[in-house]
């Protein structure tokens, strides 16, 4: 069974030439927050691999936050945890922004 995840991306990925939002398809198996991480990564190259993963690692990056409806998660707890996406999840993917 195929799972419908909306994603909309923060300013920070329309700047890498990444639509604002997308429908993607995962399979059942793969219908968590990491495997859709991986998923994105596959489907849309090495130009989204900054934005999501640690240098040279296969980590999320800290300081991404990722929305899941109303629930925040940082990359932190999406690498030290595993997190179901559910049919017509919306996912967003944000970066902390700190300022002065």
């Amino acid at each position: 069974m195929k799972l419908k995840i909306d994603v909309e991306f923060s300013p920070v990925f329309e700047a890498a030439c990444f639509p604002s939002h997308l429908s993607i398809e995962l399979e059942e198996k793969e219908a968590t927050i990491k495997g859709l991480l991986f998923r994105l990564l596959k489907e849309y190259g090495e130009k989204l691999k900054p934005l999501l993963f640690e240098k040279g690692e296969d980590s999320i990056l800290s300081g991404l936050m990722v929305m899941v409806n109303d629930k925040a998660y940082t990359g932190t707890a999406v690498n030290q945890q595993v997190i179901p996406l559910h049919d017509n999840d919306k996912v967003s993917l944000l970066y902390f922004v700190s300022g002065g």
